[in-house]
């Protein structure tokens, strides 16, 4: 098939599974598009790279600072013009108002402070489209919508840069020369964080809809789901020999996590508190121990996955990040500031990965503590949760566990703006949120209109 062609048939492809979204979004306003472009480019390939103007390497690019403060401000706007009481949202939160506040001041000591502060900016807009889907009568409603336009648009448009675009989807490793799919994204791992948040979302989708038998499914909607899982699936297995096995294990324990917590509701077990919250310890815990112990405790599941008893090269990487972390063990070098491009040469890695590492190296063991316990506070609002909508609140469970066990061989956590982190943040702030009604012109109108909407009490 002509590439042209196949670039048409994939883009009608989508724009017929956003018709089909929309028609099930009664309860979605127009003002959702603003975290739905917002999760569209945290979840890709910077603007910069698209549009050939990525700029300074340490600085990032102009456009993409433009649009992302472009989205952030149209969030204040809607929270303005709704009323909507943030400070009543941002006392519930303290420890990620907290983390933000310690993230910030940390910039005053980076050796790259103006650079580092705006990196801070791009972390604070996932709180502005956090609290932008809360001031929504329907937030869960709201932020499903958000997630499945996002992944409606990605996955699709990432099989079809592998197939038919190798130049923009497909890379080679610098050092190994292996083939690497990357889709719409910057590299292989990235690309299989995507599928598997894109994955696990989909099952959940179809099985929550699949648990609702008195509900007569929407077949187009169904299939729309299927295929796109389908994809995404593919797609996480990745190119022979270099696919990210650390999706796939994150995948299965995800999913075995739903299954447990589905198991537990049928039964009307309800799940310790204390238990979960000494699990989340644990696995922060055993995080944090693995680039000390050189990867010994995590040895064994790499020989399962395929991997080699240096896991693809990250125990070398450790054991030269550790002592780095050693002499700046309470503090850190600062918010976003230790992987600049000098640094990137010299160690060959653009992360630690674990991000349990990238926390110390950047934030210091305050900024860890500061993480465990926002974490640990996720979990809570998650479980009290669980008795008034067991769907959303296993879905925050099951997303948070899948985020520690993920960062614990790769590094999505020390940046509230990559994608794994900035959905679980958004989950664990809109699960203990009340559904509400209001009348069916607010959600009916224009953006504009939408806007100036009264506001809405939590």
């Amino acid at each position: 098939m002509p590439p042209p062609l196949a670039l048409l048939l994939c883009t009608i492809f989508v724009l017929v599974l956003l018709r089909i979204e929309q028609r099930h979004s009664a309860g979605v306003s127009k003002a959702m598009w603003i975290p739905t472009i917002w999760m569209l480019l945290i979840a890709s390939k910077p603007l910069g790279i698209w549009f050939g103007t990525s700029g300074d390497a340490e600085a990032g690019s102009p456009l993409d600072r433009l649009v992302l403060s472009g989205l952030g401000l149209a969030g204040v706007v809607v929270l303005v013009r709704r009323r909507f009481d943030a400070a009543d949202a941002l006392r519930d939160n303290k420890w990620l108002v907290a983390l933000l506040a310690y993230m910030l001041v940390s910039t005053l000591w980076s050796d790259i402070t103006f650079i580092a502060f705006k990196r801070w900016v791009r972390d604070g807009i996932v709180l502005i489209m956090a609290l932008v889907i809360l001031s929504e009568p329907n937030p869960r409603q709201c932020f499903e919508s958000v997630l499945r336009r996002a992944i409606y648009v990605l996955i699709p448009f990432s099989i079809l840069l592998i197939k038919y675009y190798p130049a923009f989807g497909v890379e080679y490793g610098k050092w190994s020369g292996l083939q690497m799919w990357i889709g719409v994204t910057v590299h292989k791992n990235t690309l299989g964080r995507l599928c598997l948040i894109a994955s696990f979302f989909m099952i959940w989708t179809l099985f929550k809809r699949w648990q609702a038998r008195d509900e007569v499914p929407d077949g187009y909607q169904a299939f729309g789901d299927v295929t796109v899982l389908a994809i995404a699936v593919y797609l996480l297995k990745g190119a022979e020999n270099a696919y990210s096995a650390t999706s796939i294990a994150t995948f299965a324990v995800g999913i075995a996590t739903l299954l447990g917590l589905t198991w537990l509701h049928r039964q009307q077990i309800q799940p310790s508190r204390t238990g979960l919250l000494a699990l989340i310890a644990f696995l922060i815990g055993f995080g944090t121990a693995t680039p000390f112990l050189g990867g010994s405790n995590v040895a064994m599941f790499s020989s399962t996955m395929g991997r080699n008893e240096t896991l693809t090269g990250r125990t070398e990487t450790w054991a030269q990040l550790v002592p780095v972390v050693q002499r700046q063990p309470i503090l850190g070098i600062g918010f976003a500031s230790f992987w600049t491009s000098s640094r990137r040469e010299f160690y060959q890695m653009s992360h630690a990965h674990n991000g349990y590492l990238d926390i110390l190296l950047e934030l210091g063991a305050v900024g860890l503590s500061l993480y465990a316990a926002l974490l640990l506070s996720c979990l809570g609002k998650l479980h009290s949760a669980l008795a008034n909508d067991p769907d959303w609140a296993g879905f925050g469970i099951c997303f948070l566990l899948m985020a520690l066990v993920y960062n614990v061989s790769e590094s999505a956590l020390n940046s509230l703006a990559e994608q794994m982190t900035a959905v679980l943040i958004v989950a664990s702030l809109i699960a203990p949120s009340r559904q509400m009604t209001e009348p069916a012109d607010y959600y009916t109108t224009d953006l504009s209109s939408s806007l100036t909407s009264g506001s809405v009490a939590r």
